[in-house]
């Protein structure tokens, strides 16, 4: 008896190291940017296989060719609930609503779908550097010469669009971040340009979804990010990078299924807890190596046993 009151009593001693995800809370989300393929053929069938995995929670990118009413009926058929949803700027490909759209009727469909978050992709360019992509070129090319040709005024153009718009969602009743690639941290004064937009940004109306992929792309430590914006990171995309990516800020990454890669988790995630992020979204990034559903499953169980 007395033993087992002190194998207990160590168990639930403070700063005690313990599965970071068990039992769900926080709950393991996955971007359904991963599956975007899979959810155009079979809608209902990719989100039971979501469920199935152990997902609970997840985050949008565009509603999958369905109305908002007809995708949350799919969400609710598998107990999947979305809280958060990437909404772009200023899109240069097909997307239901922009951040330059209507606002009241965004807000009403995140009630629909029941997001209270709404995230910004990808940074956006003041008018005279527009992204603009022409037939037939390559996405990352695009994005890498305008990013190469922002300046610091470009920069702190893009941080009020970032404020103005958190303010307006936030009259809606609704948070707003950001997402990042690898291009945000290019060098730009005595840091990069990601960390001109946490210093120029209000933390009450903007926060801040940290790519931890595409940070270790860029040569950036993602824990060490986190701890130095304490209280502006919310939320990660969880996904993995091979040892073969060389560090680049111009979108190109050689990914890895979670686990498998270079990213120290243990490390990351205790960053994460010490800091209050609380949403976690996993995202399999392409060229996929294998059936992405297999991918997701493995990172599902290899978080799942994570001890942080």
């Amino acid at each position: 008896m007395a033993g087992g009151l002190a194998a207990l009593a160590a168990a639930c001693a403070p700063g005690r190291p313990s599965r970071f995800f068990a039992p769900g809370d926080p709950p393991i989300g996955v971007q359904l940017y991963s599956v975007a393929k899979e959810l155009g053929e079979d809608l209902d069938g990719t989100l039971s296989a979501i469920a199935r995995i152990g997902y609970r929670t997840v985050e949008l990118a565009g509603y999958a060719g369905k109305t908002p009413q007809e995708l949350r009926a799919a969400l609710d058929r598998v107990g999947l609930r979305c809280t958060s949803a990437h909404v772009p700027a200023k899109s240069f490909r097909p997307a239901p609503r922009t951040l330059d759209d209507d606002l009241d009727i965004l807000a009403a469909e995140a009630r629909i779908l029941g997001f209270d978050t709404v995230i910004m992709p990808l940074f956006v360019t003041p008018p005279h550097l527009p992204m603009k992509l022409d037939p037939g070129e390559d996405v990352r090319k695009m994005v890498s010469g305008v990013t190469a040709r922002m300046t610091e005024a470009d920069w702190r153009w893009t941080a009020d669009y970032m404020n103005d718009k958190g303010a307006k969602l936030k009259a809606r009743g609704l948070r707003f971040g950001f997402h990042n690639h690898s291009n945000e941290f290019i060098p730009l004064g005595e840091g990069t340009a990601m960390d001109f937009l946490v210093a120029n940004t209000d933390p009450s109306l903007v926060s801040f979804q940290l790519d931890c992929g595409w940070a270790v792309a860029a040569g950036v430590d993602p824990a060490d990010f986190i701890r130095r914006h304490t209280g502006r990171v919310s939320a990660l995309h969880v996904k993995d990078v091979a040892a073969t990516n060389k560090p680049n800020v111009l979108l190109q990454m050689d990914p890895a299924e979670i686990g498998r890669g270079v990213t120290d988790w243990p490390k990351l995630l205790a960053a994460a807890r010490a800091a209050g992020v609380d949403r976690f979204f996993v995202e399999q990034e392409a060229p996929y190596v294998r059936a992405v559903l297999d991918s997701l499953r493995d990172n599902f169980t290899y978080l799942s046993g994570v001890v942080a």
